[in-house]
């Protein structure tokens, strides 16, 4: 739940005092973050990483297949 870009609210996020809640849109600044991360990210589609692919060559046969779905 504290993944690197993860949830934007989610539970691993840090708490934040309601003095800086006054002054910072918190969830703004953490939903920009994300956005700047998946920018900046060499890969930003599931289907186009390589470690996937070979997963489905060397395992999975292919999308959709009975043992990828399983």
């Amino acid at each position: 739940m504290a993944c690197p870009g993860g949830c934007i609210c989610g539970g691993g996020q840090p708490m934040v005092g309601a003095s800086l809640r006054e002054t910072l849109d918190v969830k703004a600044e953490r939903a920009k973050a994300i956005y700047d991360e998946d920018e900046a990210s060499t890969i930003r589609k599931s289907h186009k990483n390589p470690y996937i692919q070979q997963i489905y060559r060397e395992f999975l046969e292919e999308p959709n297949s009975h043992k990828s779905h399983m």
